[in-house]
């Protein structure tokens, strides 16, 4: 977890429109840069807040600071989540699954449409043909630039 962890919430506003509410808040931290998910851990546990409906926008440092400025949506039920947020921002902070973890889906399809195809003698990969380089633009001589016309000498209003 976050050592010494200073969580202040600056900005709390209720969306009814999208039922959820918009935090802005401040972590003033010691030691390096938590993770998304510590962050996300913090701010739930401070706010007594279940993980599975909030979702944590932003995050943003600055160098030399121990404090982030963040952004998060606190949801009422996470059908209005899934069907509002990004996908990607969701999956987002979460542990990756491991590859030695059981996959979700069975990859039994792509066998048995291998197994349905008939098998064709392999044929060698086409070589690749070296292609010439790119031709650079010609380049054009310099322009002359315009030269400003000789000024004409004053003349004096009393002559």
């Amino acid at each position: 977890m976050i050592p010494m962890a200073d969580v202040k919430i600056t900005s709390d506003k209720r969306n009814e429109l999208l039922k959820r509410r918009e935090l802005s808040f401040t972590l003033g931290y010691t030691g390096s840069t938590p993770s998304r998910s510590e962050v996300m851990g913090k701010v739930c546990a401070i706010l007594n807040l279940d993980e599975k409906k909030v979702v944590l926008d932003s995050v943003k440092t600055r160098f030399g600071e121990r404090k982030m400025l963040g952004i998060a949506r606190v949801y009422d039920d996470e059908e209005m989540m899934k069907k509002t947020e990004r996908p990607y921002l969701m999956e987002r902070g979460k542990p990756k699954a491991k590859e030695g973890s059981e996959p979700e889906a069975p990859r039994e399809a792509p066998k048995e449409a291998a197994k349905a195809a008939p098998k064709e003698p392999a044929k060698e990969a086409p070589k690749e043909v070296a292609k010439p380089a790119p031709k650079e633009p010609a380049k054009e001589a310099p322009k002359e630039a315009a030269k400003p016309a000789p000024k004409e000498p004053a003349k004096e209003a009393g002559a």
